[in-house]
């Protein structure tokens, strides 16, 4: 069975946690793959926002992301965690995903502690205290897990990038790489060169995730050909220099020969070009996903039911459906069909045979249209006390509101602890996000 190998170029631009996500972003090809962790994020920052946008840098193209929030929100050590396992258990991220964000987390933490020499409990974290700390995190475990990589690939990286001068950060003018950075690197070995650009290009959240996930630092065994690639631009300018890293994945059976070029084909004719295609659907969000499905007659309930479990738990799936048939012979059957990203087919196809015991999936590529979509969160003051719940907007591209829908869990809660009915809540509740988003 073939190994997948990761390589990630951190050689001219360093790394940070909004690079990882935009490269993680990229790779799998989806601008709204990281909303389920920004939207469990709004409870504890209502104007929290995020926003994805396609990038070029002299001939590099990629993604790059944009994060507005309350820089005022800072959270003790205690309460980071605190958050950080409340998001997990929100997003239901894996038990592998727990362990990489508990570990990132542990990572920057001692590396402060050591850095200021003062006890956990006495930290006062300033930058790494905000929310945005948590996204990065969270988001990356739950962005690893989704492209399919998380526990199954093995990850190498260049040396990083770290730059030299100074920087004015809350704690003063610092040089570069500043303390908790320099720390990480000096625990866990990691090589590192100044590259060209002038200012800090690693931050400490970018330092604590690669020295979490990557298994060795250096080129990757054989002769590396990435099939596919994931690139994620930063916030700084650095000039001529391209502020960015790039995620590289191939299977180690393709590491040793060179693919064949693919020969060029000449256009169909009467079938629109893809450029042509983009115009017509432009207002709506589009994207690709595979469609994986097969039939089995002699399964029972309990492991089909368990099938649920595990595609939708640990987010390898979008979507998965049971429709009931007839097969051959005249039995009873079900034809499973499974939605996801199609970074996820691997995955996928290995879950349902070893859980199905089919012999084999059958899969295609789908377009989709999507309506725009947005999360808020409505105050709802009941009886004196206030409640915060989050509903999902969703728009056609001149704006106007198609559907306005209250999250069930929050709903639950407030029903839990009012008494009110859910029935009576999301009536109210929508009411009140349409008054707030015309």
């Amino acid at each position: 069975m073939s190994k997948t190998n990761v390589l990630i170029d951190v050689a001219t631009a360093g790394a940070s946690g909004d690079m990882f996500l935009s490269a993680l972003l990229d790779l799998i090809g989806e601008n709204d793959a990281l909303t389920p962790v920004a939207a469990s994020l709004l409870i504890y920052d209502p104007t929290l926002r995020i926003r994805i946008k396609s990038k070029t840098h002299k001939g590099h193209t990629g993604r790059h992301l944009e994060v507005t929030l309350d820089r005022g929100i800072r959270l003790t050590p205690n309460s980071l965690r605190e958050v950080l396992n409340a998001i997990a258990e929100e997003c239901e991220l894996s038990k592998p995903a727990r362990n990489f964000c508990d570990k990132v987390l542990n990572e920057l933490f001692q590396a402060e502690s050591r850095a200021h020499d003062q006890p956990l409990k006495d930290l006062h974290l300033h930058e790494l205290g905000s929310v945005d700390t948590i996204l990065d995190i969270a988001g990356t475990a739950y962005l690893l897990e989704k492209s399919g990589l998380l526990g199954t690939a093995k990850f190498f990286s260049t040396e990083v990038a770290v730059r030299t001068g100074r920087i004015q950060t809350e704690h003063g003018k610092l040089e570069v790489p500043v303390p908790a950075v320099a720390e990480i690197l000096v625990a866990n070995d990691i090589p590192y060169v100044n590259g060209p650009a002038n200012t800090e290009v690693l931050t400490p959240t970018g330092a604590a995730i690669l020295a979490t996930l990557v298994d060795k630092f250096g080129d990757p065994p054989g002769e590396f050909i990435a099939m596919r690639q994931g690139v994620g631009f930063g916030s700084r300018d650095l000039g001529d220099i391209p502020n960015m890293m790039r995620i590289m994945v191939a299977d180690s059976s393709l590491t040793t020969k060179k693919p064949p070029k693919p020969a060029k084909e000449k256009p169909k004719k009467g079938k629109p070009a893809k450029q042509e295609r983009v115009e017509m659907l432009d207002g709506w969000n589009s994207d690709e996903v595979v469609v994986v499905e097969t039939t089995v007659d002699d399964v029972d309930g309990e492991i089909m039911g368990s099938l649920f479990d595990v595609l939708l738990s640990e987010g390898l799936a979008y979507d998965v459906v049971m429709i009931p048939a007839f097969g051959k012979k005249n039995r009873p059957c079900f034809i499973v069909k499974v939605i996801a990203a199609k970074a996820g087919l691997k995955g996928i196809a290995e879950v349902m045979m070893r859980h199905l015991g089919t012999l084999g999936v059958r899969y295609t590529t789908w377009e989709r249209l999507k309506a725009l979509r947005e999360t808020i969160v409505c105050k709802m003051d009941i009886d004196g006390r206030e409640f915060m719940v989050r509903v999902k907007v969703s728009r056609a591209p001149d704006g106007s509101i198609i559907t306005i829908k209250p999250e069930a869990d929050d709903v639950l809660t407030v029903s839990k602890a009012t008494g009110i009915s859910v029935r009576e809540l999301k009536p109210r509740i929508a009411m009140q996000a349409q008054a707030v988003t015309e």
